[in-house]
């Protein structure tokens, strides 16, 4: 495989940046608005996802019981993520726990990228997604805890636990590498265009969605 030029490599790692410069403070700053802006912001996304969901079940070609199993399992995961998710955007004080949440996925997907693009070394998991290095799921395991952990002492003090945190972390990685095989069961590299540099809002948001699964099943496991 002829390997990418470093031209190439270079300004789409420039676009990735000033993509994140521009969009992660105007997300932040909207989320923390609160209602109604916070909740015309989620459905703008919540839209973008399932249409960007819809366009990889569409370039599909699984035979079609996979295809409809593909469909039905996938459009139940991101429904079921966001209907957990979406309280938290109606209320004033939500935003901290959208924070909380967006930092330990964000710097989870960060430190992964940084630590694999520096590092290298063996990879990952090859047959999913061929970039990703065991160097930097290292990275983003000891990232991601850190910084989720430390946003969790400001932000919702004495919610979670250090252990807590990590199998969160854990589960964050976990949700990039089942959105990637998703996109290669599609035969794509990318959910859509939306974002320069990074892809679409299922790239950005897939462990976003995969921590928020999995806090929504610890919750009604809790309150059971």
């Amino acid at each position: 495989m002829a390997r990418q030029p470093k031209f190439r490599k270079n300004k789409n790692f420039q676009t990735r940046l000033l993509s994140a410069a521009l969009l992660i403070p105007l997300s932040l700053g909207l989320i923390y608005m609160g209602p109604p802006i916070s909740l015309i912001l989620g459905g703008v996304v919540i839209l973008c996802l399932f249409i960007e969901w819809g366009f990889l079940c569409l370039k599909s070609p699984l035979p079609f019981f996979q295809k409809l199993l593909f469909v039905i399992l996938g459009t139940f995961y991101i429904g079921f993520s966001i209907y957990w998710i979406i309280p938290y955007l109606a209320l004033n004080e939500g935003w901290k726990f959208i924070f909380w949440l967006l930092f330990l996925v964000w710097s989870t997907d960060s430190f992964a990228y940084l630590g694999g693009r520096m590092m290298g070394g063996p990879k990952l998991a090859p047959s999913i997604s061929p970039n990703k290095t065991w160097s930097g799921f290292i990275a983003g395991m000891m990232g991601g805890a850190l910084v989720g952990y430390s946003a969790s002492l400001w932000l919702l003090p004495g919610i979670f636990s250090f252990i807590a945190i990590i199998f969160l972390v854990l589960v964050a990685q976990a949700g990039d590498l089942l959105e990637s095989q998703a996109k290669r069961w599609s035969q794509v590299k990318d959910s859509s265009s939306l974002i320069p540099g990074h892809g679409g809002f299922l790239d950005r948001l897939d462990s976003f969605l995969a921590v928020s699964f999995a806090l929504a099943l610890w919750q009604i496991v809790h309150l059971s």
